[in-house]
Formats: structure tokens, C-alpha cells, sequence
């Protein structure tokens, strides 16, 4: 896998106006000290200094790609279409990588075996908070109850505890960054990210997760997630683009419940409070002006979804249970006969 013509990664970052912020993660990738990949930029339609600051950049590395602005989920999908690596990975404009992160996905994929190569490799991050002080990612718990099921790293459907393990993997914050997919499989698949949609992520992860036979784990942070202060961050802001997390949702379950794992009670049940983790952090950091019709939304959604949704396994398995208080945004159901 991997060479002259089909590097092993393909890593893409989109930028829209993000100007010198974008050498953030322009350098991070540039300088990994794995070499065996190529970097794919979508300038979505900036205005500002960010295509000059693309024209000049030489690396034989990096291919910039200009189109018309048409969102993350639309610049990213553009990528993807042309991505020729063995594995494709993402990196927004303003965080970074360590140096050895490309070595540590490569070596999980070439340990797991050339005639087994997992679909999806799932890595841990670091959180860098405004004032520079650097922390676990959020989801470190969960990487660390992965380990204890899987210290191998590598995990088919086969395995003696992948209804676990894919519950685990369905709750990691489903951010970009903190993913590698298979191309092939991405392409047989069908996966891409939803357009014009925000809070695209929770999609892509739940659909890539629920498609994947082969998943593999590195414990290794690979990523830096910046919180920043003055950045069009949607998630610094308390504008009325949370709604969207409300269609996303809708979409994921409507995608994963026509699939085999839906009747998985552990798979289905870790769905569901992954995006009701979202909705709920969404509706808590909305305006007061909007939040009452906020919630009203949250319930019709849940109300028009497959009425599966509903049942949660009582109790809850241990890997979910931190998230049980989340049951009180489900609307009361007659009892599953």
C-alpha cells in the first residue's frame, strides 16, 4: 500500500478567509515526519488573504484546490472525490498535529495486516484551551475504556467485545480530526459529509462507524483541537446556526436506523445520546430567545424518528451510563412490547 502514484494518506484541510491562521495545520502536516502523503487544501471561496497566502506555498506534497463557496461538508466532499491516498484524514484550518501523528496512523494500519486493513482508525487528541493550557481531549475516558476491551488496538466484528467496543467508538467525540478512513471503503460506501449542513461530523462518524468491519484504536494523540478566542467558531457561538444540529440529527437517524446495527440495543442506545449529547449542548448555549422553540424542535424530532429510538436498554450498559441523564429529552413512549 502506498507509493510513488497512491500515497498511504491523504490528508485534506478546508479554509474559508482563515488568512495566517491557516498555517497552523499548513505547517503541522508539512512537517510530519511520516513523508508517504499528500495534502489536499480546498480553498472554499475566500475573500481575503488566504489564496495568496496558498499561492505562495511550493511543497510537490500539496494541491490546492479553489472552488466556490460552498461550506465545510461541500469543500471536504470536493476533496474526497479526488483524494488518491490509501487512507484519507482530516485537519481543520486552525489546529495542528504533532509531528509523528502520520507515523502513528500508519503504523495502526499496517499493523492490524495487509489482507485485514481496518476501514476506520480512531485517534486521541489533545485540547489546547484559550489561554494555551493544554489538556486530554474530551473523549479520554472513553479512549482509555477502549483499551481495557482492546489493548491490541484492532477489532473486527469478530471480536469478543465489539458490541462494546462500536458503543464506546459511537460515543468519541466525532470530530474530524480524530479519524482515518479506508478510501476504498469510503467510496464503496458511499459515505461523504452532509451538504450545507453544520455540525456535519456526528454523520459522517456515526455512518462511517456503523459501515466499518475493521476498526482500529491509537492511543497516541494525533491532533490539537485550539478553543480560541475571536474565531467564527460555531462552537463559541450562541447563534441561531444550533438549530442545524436538529436536521443532522434527524438525518443520522434516519441513515442508521435502515442499517443492521439499529437492532443492536448497545449500538442504537449510543446513537441516540450521541446526538442527544450534542442537541443538548446546543440548546444550553442558545439564546433564551430561542430556546423554548428549540426544544419544541428537539421533541418533534424525536417523535417523528422510528419510534426504536425510544427504548433505551434499562438499565443502560456501564459504557452509556454517564450519559443517562440525557434520557429526559425523550418523549414518553408506551412500553416495547
Amino acid at each position: 500500500m502506498g507509493g510513488p502514484n497512491m500515497p498511504k494518506l491523504t490528508c485534506i484541510t478546508t479554509t474559508f478567509n482563515d488568512g495566517p491562521v491557516l498555517m497552523t495545520s499548513v505547517r503541522a502536516v508539512l512537517g510530519q515526519s511520516f513523508g508517504d502523503f499528500e495534502y489536499l487544501v480546498v480553498d472554499d471561496g475566500s475573500s481575503d488573504a488566504t489564496p495568496e497566502i496558498l499561492a505562495g506555498l511550493e511543497d510537490p506534497r500539496l494541491r490546492v484546490i479553489r472552488q466556490a463557496n460552498d461550506g465545510l461538508s461541500g469543500a471536504r466532499n470536493t476533496a474526497l472525490a479526488q483524494a488518491r491516498g490509501d487512507y484519507v484524514c482530516f485537519l481543520d484550518a486552525d489546529d495542528c498535529r504533532p509531528n509523528w501523528a502520520f507515523q502513528a496512523i500508519a503504523d495502526a494500519i499496517d499493523a492490524a495486516g495487509p489482507d485485514t486493513p481496518p476501514d476506520l482508525v480512531l485517534c486521541r487528541g489533545v485540547l489546547s484551551e484559550v489561554r494555551d493550557e493544554l489538556r486530554p481531549f474530551y473523549d479520554t475516558p472513553v479512549f482509555e475504556a477502549i483499551e481495557a476491551l482492546c489493548p491490541d488496538g484492532v477489532a473486527g466484528r469478530t471480536h469478543p467485545h465489539t458490541t462494546r467496543l462500536r458503543a464506546l467508538a459511537q460515543i468519541l467525540e466525532p470530530q474530524a480530526a480524530n479519524k482515518a478512513v479506508r478510501t476504498q471503503f469510503l467510496r464503496d460506501a458511499g459515505l461523504r459529509f452532509p451538504d450545507t449542513h453544520f455540525f456535519e461530523d456526528i454523520f459522517f462518524h456515526t455512518n462511517a462507524l456503523a459501515t466499518a468491519d475493521r476498526l482500529a484504536f491509537v492511543q497516541t494523540p494525533c491532533f490539537t483541537y485550539f478553543r480560541r478566542y475571536q474565531r467564527p467558531q460555531i462552537t463559541a457561538t450562541a447563534s441561531d446556526t444550533r438549530f442545524d444540529i436538529l436536521a443532522v440529527m434527524r438525518m443520522t437517524l434516519q441513515s442508521f436506523a435502515t442499517r443492521l446495527e439499529f437492532h443492536d440495543p448497545e449500538h442504537r442506545a449510543a446513537v441516540l445520546l450521541s446526538c442527544l449529547k450534542l442537541a443538548d449542548w446546543c440548546g444550553k448555549s442558545i439564546s433564551h430567545y430561542h430556546r423554548y422553540h428549540y426544544y419544541q424542535m428537539l421533541a418533534a424530532v424525536l417523535r417523528l424518528s422510528d419510534p426504536l429510538w425510544l427504548h433505551l436498554p434499562d438499565p443502560l450498559p456501564e459504557a452509556l451510563a454517564p450519559l443517562g441523564h440525557l434520557r429526559r429529552h425523550l418523549p414518553e413512549v408506551p412500553h416495547a412490547a
